[in-house]
């Protein structure tokens, strides 16, 4: 149970997680610009820019 703990509180771990959760928001965002209703979904999109900018932020404050 305490190596379970450990590896969830390992940056290297939580910088793994954040990029693929990134990763996901740019494809969702990306497959709303798409769509034919993007005119429809601003709220939507604007909520997953702010999502994204959160996890940059996050992402910037893990050591290297």
């Amino acid at each position: 149970m305490l190596t379970s703990a450990t590896m969830s509180l390992n940056p290297l771990f939580l910088r793994h997680d954040l990029m693929i959760e990134l990763g996901r928001l740019e494809m969702a965002m990306q497959d709303m610009r798409g769509t034919d209703s993007y005119e429809q979904t601003p709220v939507q999109l604007q909520q997953l820019e702010n999502r994204r900018a959160r996890i940059n932020e996050a992402l910037s404050r893990l050591p290297a």
